[in-house]
């Protein structure tokens, strides 16, 4: 018989801190900062929890340190810093984000914590913009590169025309996957042969086997990088290990995700969406517990205010 997969106990602490707020911030408090918990401002470890009057904790979760006399909580430092939503709805978002394979939708979140449309989307749009990558080494070995279009269908406007305004073109994904190791995606609002190349270049190391289609983008490739391709407008899709077929299924994700959960993404927001589903894809060997803490790590000294949702990531 096969043997019983054992417990994680990470994904029992996530369920308890989904409950109860107390678990939540010692569920982040433990993820954070371990058994030696630290100011965040001053990095001091001379640091004590403060106490309500009845003995227990005081009703912020709250922290002073000894040597810069400065309260704090885990949020300061993270992308949940100043909100007053529950602890226990961040780390529920973080988890659902996390877990789900395409994604999971704000309205989704709305009902299932009981706030606002509003106050979900901006949670989600934080929760991306701490899944973003920031540095990274480059990709190297047999890479694949492609980009893809994502965009709803034409909607039928006045007097029944259907179409989209003069001079709108669909916002453009494109992405570079290593065989067997990280993707690196991005949205490209300036689509042409030379931004495609510049990140190639940044991001694919020079010895790497760079593999695309025939698409006249990347015509130029072959001046920095081995390049090879094949040729999909006469149904040519294999030759030998020369494919296109590992970035293609990465691109499939994206394209369930849009279709499936979200309906519609602004193209001001794609390049958070994008960031979701490539840090899911990097991080695809851990499982649900593991990949959630490694995105509550991710948010540490990054802020997104209100105000400024559509700025680059």
């Amino acid at each position: 018989m096969p043997t019983k997969k054992p417990r994680n106990p990470i994904l029992d602490a996530l369920r308890e801190a989904s409950q109860s707020e107390t678990k939540a911030a010692e569920f982040l408090e433990t993820q954070r900062w371990g058994s030696y918990p630290a100011c965040p401002r001053c990095g001091s470890v001379s640091v004590y929890q403060m106490q309500a009057k009845d003995g227990g904790r005081e009703k912020n979760l709250r922290w002073r340190c000894r040597d810069c006399k400065r309260m704090y909580s885990v949020r300061t430092g993270l992308v949940m810093e100043e909100s007053r939503l529950p602890l226990r709805v961040w780390v529920y978002a973080f988890w659902k984000a996390c877990a789900s394979k395409k994604g999971i939708s704000a309205l989704q979140i709305s009902r299932e914590c009981e706030i606002s449309y509003k106050t979900a989307l901006f949670i989600m749009h934080r929760v991306r913009f701490a899944m973003a990558r920031s540095g990274g080494s480059q990709l190297s070995g047999t890479v694949e590169v492609d980009e893809t279009y994502v965009a709803g269908k034409p909607r039928y406007h006045r007097h029944g025309v259907r179409g989209r305004p003069k001079g709108w073109a669909k916002p453009m994904v494109f992405a570079m996957v290593e065989r067997g190791g990280e993707v690196r995606a991005m949205h490209v609002t300036n689509v042409n042969a030379m931004n495609l190349r510049t990140q190639i270049e940044k991001n694919v190391a020079e010895d790497a086997r760079v593999f695309t289609d025939e698409s006249p983008y990347y015509k130029r490739v072959r001046e920095t990088h081995h390049h090879e391709t094949v040729n999909h407008r006469s149904g040519e899709y294999v030759r030998g290990d020369v494919t296109t077929n590992t970035v293609e299924g990465f691109f499939s994700l994206i394209k369930r995700g849009v279709y499936g959960t979200f309906h519609s993404i602004s193209e001001q927001h794609l390049h958070r969406y994008v960031s979701e589903f490539e840090f899911r894809y990097n991080t695809r060997h851990l499982d649900d517990g593991e990949r959630t803490v490694a995105a509550i790590r991710s948010a540490e000294g990054k802020r997104l205010s209100y105000y400024g949702p559509s700025a680059a990531a």
